[in-house]
């Protein structure tokens, strides 16, 4: 399935996301989003329409349930577009809406996960410009992570934080056999 992932990268995000690494959503998405599926990442902004494009792709990994309400979904092979592609084509149609043979008025921008056609996807990648392989994050960044959802579960006596140690832990073992 291919489906788009909104992604805050202009303000502070409301979740513990670590683009290019870890998604983290709520439970009202858990049917929206699967092991394998491959994303887009949107950036929008409500008040600037020039804030409103895609920025890098990727595929969906493992996929953690924190509790009832926080799940976590570890990206793969992911990439950052050279170019930030506008949400709207040169002929004033949603790029979202291809594929479709009932064409939307517009996405619902409201929804953090969505899906979109293989023509859709594609006409992203064809125009993204040069994909930049994105590396995992640093050891001493992932490691950070991996400290502090540990100190949450010891300290804090935060019992679902485990999950988040278990993610850290993978992003942390893939990160170690790159280097």
């Amino acid at each position: 399935m291919y489906i788009i992932l909104s992604q805050k990268i202009d303000c502070e995000p409301t979740y513990k996301d670590i683009p290019f690494c870890t998604y983290h959503y709520p439970a009202r998405y858990r049917n929206a989003i699967h092991i394998g599926d491959r994303f887009v990442y949107s950036q929008g902004n409500r008040y600037d329409k020039s804030q409103r494009y895609y920025f890098g792709a990727g595929i969906v990994g493992a996929i953690l349930q924190e509790d009832s309400e926080n799940y976590y979904a570890a990206l793969l092979d992911c990439y950052r577009f050279s170019n930030k592609i506008p949400i709207v084509m040169s002929n004033g149609e949603y790029i979202e809406q291809l594929g479709y043979e009932s064409k939307r008025t517009a996405p619902p921008w409201q929804s953090a996960i969505r899906t979109i056609s293989p023509e859709a996807y594609d006409y992203m990648i064809h125009h993204a410009g040069e994909l930049h392989r994105v590396p995992n994050e640093p050891i001493s960044a992932l490691e950070k992570h991996m400290k502090d959802a540990i100190k949450d579960y010891f300290v804090g006596a935060d019992k679902s934080a485990v999950i988040r140690v278990a993610a850290m832990s993978a992003a942390l073992a893939g990160a170690l056999k790159d280097d």
